[in-house]
């Protein structure tokens, strides 16, 4: 009786010691090929839950992650999912564009966005543009809002939707972050 309780034990245990745990989701990049990104960098990383279908991305935003948005893919995505909470809170990243306004008002027409008629939208590729929309103190409205003149990189648009998720806002700069390629002199 010993040694059956034994080897179940070990029957058990020994999968859940051999196999690597399952990589956490931390960002759905909803795209329609060919998308802005690498298919070799996102390849690369696990994290990063790639699919085509909305009702996919959906489902992989029930927990909190950043939702990439690829230009191509915007008239996939139901705006008025994304103003609704829990996701309207989650760092939201349109890759493709560095203007924010085309990217969120004129791309995904999430809500209260206010801007001219007719923009001027040469120049806004390529890029990716960022928001966070969250409560600062106090309960105060913040918004965290952010385009960046450069090639989409997975590493460095990863490393910001992290560092959001994590709680981690810096002000908005014009100048792109250090070792990150830009298509434009600082």
């Amino acid at each position: 009786m010993k040694k059956l309780v034994t080897c179940l034990l070990l029957l058990f245990l020994l999968p859940a010691c051999s196999l690597p745990p399952a990589a956490r989701i931390t960002a759905a990049y909803l795209v329609r090929p060919p998308g802005q990104l690498s298919q070799s960098e996102l390849d690369r990383r696990p994290e990063i839950f790639v699919t085509t279908s909305f009702a996919a991305f959906q489902q992989a935003a029930r927990q909190r992650i950043a939702l990439w948005i690829d230009k191509n893919a915007l008239t996939l995505v139901d705006s008025n999912w994304l103003d609704q909470p829990p996701q309207s809170a989650y760092p939201i990243i349109v890759i493709g564009y560095n203007d924010t306004l085309r990217a969120f008002r004129d791309g995904l027409t999430i809500c209260c966005f206010a801007g001219p008629a007719n923009p001027d939208y040469s120049g806004s590729e390529p890029g990716f543009s960022v928001i966070l929309r969250a409560s600062g103190e106090m309960g105060a409205p913040m918004i965290m809002l952010q385009g960046f003149k450069q090639v989409p990189h997975v590493d460095d648009i990863l490393r910001i939707s992290n560092d959001l998720l994590d709680g981690n806002i810096h002000p908005t700069s014009t100048v792109p972050p250090p070792n990150v390629p830009s298509a434009t002199p600082p």
